[in-house]
């Protein structure tokens, strides 16, 4: 094999050479530095957050941690507003529309209140993430799974698809009980489709189903102070922002000192003292919806992400619950706990 060797012509050619690269160099370091520069100047996101009360705001948690493992820095990549109406279903419109004076690139709204609202006052002008939103086709939240629109996108909770299911672990995880008194609330949709698919269920299962409405804060007052473990067995939880918010501080520390033990949604209730619960986390489900808040970064329209849904709901229970009450589980049940609450294991 010949190799072919072209001789430089002399020591001029060779400092032409040198004087070329090394500009071409140069340049190539000034681009770097123009360029991390202008990615280190520009504007941070504004993200305004929506949330009806404080339970919501582990929701927001989860998404900081998504966005964080997305390398995205909080003060720097993005900034977050919190809007809080602390319970309060008369703030949320003026909260809302406080945030759209303010001019936010992305609304995230933390639950089916929020974003229902949203979607009325904001009416397409701004970008919209959902956290944790029960039944939001019915509800007419989004067009459809595959193709929200409406500017928005989500994870959708799948709460009331999961009523039944509750029901159903009651038997295997309470087999004495029969009268289940279910909360619900009148004006929220999601509320009272979980209400009638669990007056479907509930005589399928042997379930003397008991339902009373939970508008405000007051009624649950009222509610907590009548309960009675003569005629009540169990109390479920469905789709509430006035149940989720005040379980933890109202009902869950009442009912378990009248003896009755309650069904929530998710293992955050279990946390705050329910017996029992079957659903996804509200921190898994923010951490979820980090995934299509980078995708609205990376400047997808909003309204073609499909909404998702929480990969596996999971089975809690408070074992320290079940103690004070003298439940004893099922042998047959303990396989199927997929997180084990217990303080006094730590």
């Amino acid at each position: 094999m010949f190799h072919t060797i072209i001789p430089l012509k002399n020591s001029k050619s060779i400092n032409r050479y040198i004087v070329v690269y090394g500009l071409l160099f140069v340049i190539l370091i000034l681009s770097t530095i123009a360029c991390q520069s202008a990615n280190s100047s520009a504007k941070p996101r504004q993200l305004a957050v929506i949330a009806s009360g404080q339970s919501r705001l582990t929701k927001l948690d989860g998404l900081r941690k998504g966005l964080t493992e997305r390398g995205y820095v909080e003060g720097v990549d993005y900034t977050i507003t919190l809007y809080n109406a602390e319970n309060n279903r008369d703030q949320i419109v003026p909260l809302i529309e406080q945030a759209v004076a303010d001019h936010p690139d992305l609304l995230i709204t933390l639950g089916g209140i929020e974003t229902d609202t949203a979607k009325r006052i904001v009416d397409g002008s701004i970008p919209i993430v959902f956290i944790g939103v029960a039944d939001t086709v019915y509800w007419g939240i989004v067009d459809s799974f595959q193709h929200p629109g409406n500017n928005m996108t989500g994870v959708d909770n799948g709460y009331v698809e999961l009523t039944g299911k509750r029901l159903e672990y009651i038997t295997m995880f309470l087999p004495q009980a029969h009268n289940i008194l279910l909360l619900y609330s009148e004006n929220i949709i999601p509320s009272k489709a979980a209400k009638d698919q669990a007056a479907k269920v509930a005589p399928q299962l042997g379930l003397n189903l008991i339902t009373r409405a939970v508008n405000r804060v007051d009624d649950l007052q009222t509610l907590c102070a009548q309960l009675d473990p003569k005629t009540i067995d169990a109390i479920i939880i469905v789709p509430s922002f006035v149940l989720e918010n005040a379980a933890a501080s109202i009902l869950l520390p009442q009912a378990t000192a009248t003896g009755i033990p309650v069904i929530g949604l998710n293992n955050d209730a279990v946390i705050d003292g329910a017996y029992l619960a079957y659903g996804a986390s509200f921190f898994e489900m923010g951490y979820q919806a980090a995934r299509l808040v980078d995708k609205v970064f990376q400047n997808t329209a909003v309204g073609n992400i499909p909404v998702e849904f929480p990969d596996l709901p999971q089975i809690s229970v408070n074992l320290d619950v079940a103690r004070q009450l003298e439940i004893d589980l099922p042998p047959d049940t303990l396989p199927l706990i997929d997180q084990p609450i217990s303080e006094s294991a730590q």
